[in-house]
């Protein structure tokens, strides 16, 4: 027993008692799930997001004409004499715009992470449930998250890091996300239709 895989470790180790023979552990049902895939690709999930990334841009041209005013009223407090009343109200004018993009912004991101979180955390809960069906139909007992990586020279070093630290270094037939983007795709169909 020298030569025990991880699969055949787990099983033993999440077996009652520990009664499964090396035998039955080498064919103990696990299954992966690629979540990068699923959320660059799921079709329902990218439309809710695009409303999203519609508004985000939009945020973005708000933020840029605000600093846009905000740099007129800089530039005159500049060409005003200093100590004069015109600097004094300038001055006061500047701080009050930069409070309120500040607040603007933080509100607005914040509405939009939210936006954002509420839609990942209902596909995350569709995710669960598909898996689980999917998985008791199959006899599957246990489905680990994969994620995307591949070690490419030209990559940031916070992705080439990802990608060293991925928890799944090798998969062969384990990868279920195929038959899970089609449930999932065919419980948003249902959805639509109700």
């Amino acid at each position: 027993m020298k030569n025990v895989s991880l699969i055949t470790w787990l099983a033993i180790a999440f077996s009652p008692c520990g009664l499964i023979s090396a035998q039955d552990a080498a064919i103990f049902p696990v299954a992966v799930v690629n979540m990068d895939k699923v959320f660059k690709t799921h079709q329902p999930l990218l439309d809710k997001q695009a409303p999203i990334k519609t508004a985000a841009v939009e945020l973005e041209k708000n933020v840029q004409l605000r600093n846009v005013e905000l740099e007129t009223v800089v530039n005159k407090l500049r060409a005003a004499q200093p100590g004069s009343p015109e600097a004094q109200r300038l001055q006061q004018q500047g701080a009050k715009l930069q409070a309120e993009l500040q607040q603007f912004v933080q509100k607005e991101r914040g509405d939009l992470q939210k936006r954002e979180a509420a839609i990942f955390l209902d596909l995350y809960r569709q995710l669960e449930e598909e898996v689980r069906k999917y998985a008791k139909a199959k006899g599957i007992k246990l489905v680990i998250r994969q994620q995307e990586a591949s070690l490419d020279d030209n990559q940031p070093l916070a992705q080439i890091l990802a990608s060293l630290n991925r928890s799944i270094i090798y998969e062969d037939g384990l990868d279920i996300t195929e038959e899970i983007l089609k449930a999932l795709d065919a419980r948003a169909a249902s959805d639509k239709k109700e």
